[in-house]
């Protein structure tokens, strides 16, 4: 029998529901969550809106949380009572860690969160003072950008103990639709990680439609976060041990 909390713990006695006091905390939040204010998938605004929609489901003040690609901390402006340690090449000079080679130890955080450069060949994007994709992933195309997001899972899948949070945006290149929520899914699934949940950002904010000159596709402001599950056995697996 399994616990009810994490759905992994093994109870070896009949009697028990839970395998720790804190699964037991989060099934009761989550409960209580569902008759009250229900969690849902789709969140209208921000990013922070986003991060605190999900928050609230996954992550407690308890938590140890790692956000590898920290940029100004907007995700966590509505959040101040999580434990959130940022490290980011650009804007953390205290931990200017490349998110692809972590100076942390394995399973050394709770949970990781990955918000990586997502733009398929950057240049002179008028939102570039805000992401910074020009400076951290300029010319590159939809592979690299696929193997830019699998190669960051796969480091903050070793350095999480319970979850990867990774946020991410479907684009358009060389006139293709890219439904990179969809290969993250593929890519982390293949890594032995499993999809938890997924949540979907309408974002208030718009770039301006003067960006293109014809319409191809439709707009698709929405980004994506996918909630990853680290299975019992995923470090052993990856260790060989």
């Amino acid at each position: 029998m399994h616990c009810r909390g994490c759905l992994e713990g093994d109870l070896t006695r009949s009697d028990r529901r839970f395998c720790s006091n804190k699964c037991r905390q989060a099934d009761d939040r989550r409960r209580v969550n569902a008759t009250t204010n229900p969690v849902e998938a789709l969140v209208r605004g921000n990013n922070s809106d986003l991060i605190k929609q999900v928050a609230r489901h996954y992550a407690t003040e308890k938590d140890t949380i790692a956000d590898v690609t920290y940029g100004k901390g907007a995700f966590w402006k509505k959040t101040p009572h999580l434990n959130v340690t940022g490290s980011d090449l650009l804007t953390v000079p205290e931990r200017p860690y490349d998110f692809r080679k972590l100076p942390y130890g394995d399973r050394s955080y709770d949970i990781v969160v990955y918000d990586p450069p997502y733009l398929i060949a950057p240049g002179n994007f008028m939102a570039d003072g805000q992401y910074n994709n020009a400076s951290t992933a300029k010319g590159f195309l939809h592979g690299d950008i696929r193997t830019l997001y699998a190669d960051g899972i796969r480091e903050a899948a070793r350095v999480a103990k319970r979850q990867v949070w990774v946020k991410c945006k479907d684009q358009v290149s060389a006139g293709i639709q890219r439904w990179f929520h969809i290969h993250i899914l593929q890519d982390a699934e293949a890594m032995g990680l499993v999809g938890r949940d997924l949540f979907i950002l309408d974002a208030t904010a718009r770039v301006p439609n003067s960006r293109w000159d014809t319409q191809n596709h439709a707009r698709k402001p929405m980004s994506y976060l996918w909630v990853l599950d680290i299975p019992k056995d995923y470090h052993v697996a990856v260790s060989g041990g």
